[in-house]
């Protein structure tokens, strides 16, 4: 009886993994996400974190075991999209720069884009 408690409990464990998010100011987010948590749900998790409104001109991009980058695909699952080994670790970038920077209604999605083209 205990073995399959035991057995049950490290099965829950394998279904959550730890994930860390660079962020445009280098810091760092960290996180645990289920094992079938889509790419959509870590952005949003990172947007909320950072009380960013305007997504549209950002994604998370990670490296593959071969140094190829990649756009994390929100519909896909995380875990299945990473062929490296957890803890995994991402980029938290800017994917599109707006054409009329005064048209951004947020202060931080503008701090957020102009601290990205200095670097």
């Amino acid at each position: 009886m205990l073995s399959r408690l035991m057995s049950g409990s490290s099965r829950s464990l394998e279904r959550d993994y730890s994930c860390t998010v660079r962020l445009l100011d280098d810091s760092e987010y960290s996180c645990t996400i289920q094992r079938d948590a889509k790419g959509q749900y870590l952005f949003d998790l990172l947007c909320h974190h950072l009380n960013l409104l305007e997504k549209d001109y950002f994604g998370i991009r990670y490296v593959d075991p071969d140094k190829q980058r990649h756009w994390l695909e929100f519909t896909k699952s995380v875990v299945k999209q990473m062929r490296s080994q957890p803890p995994f670790t991402m980029c938290f970038r800017v994917k599109f720069y707006p054409t009329d920077p005064a048209a951004l209604k947020e202060e931080i999605t503008s701090y957020s884009s102009g601290q990205a083209l200095r670097r």
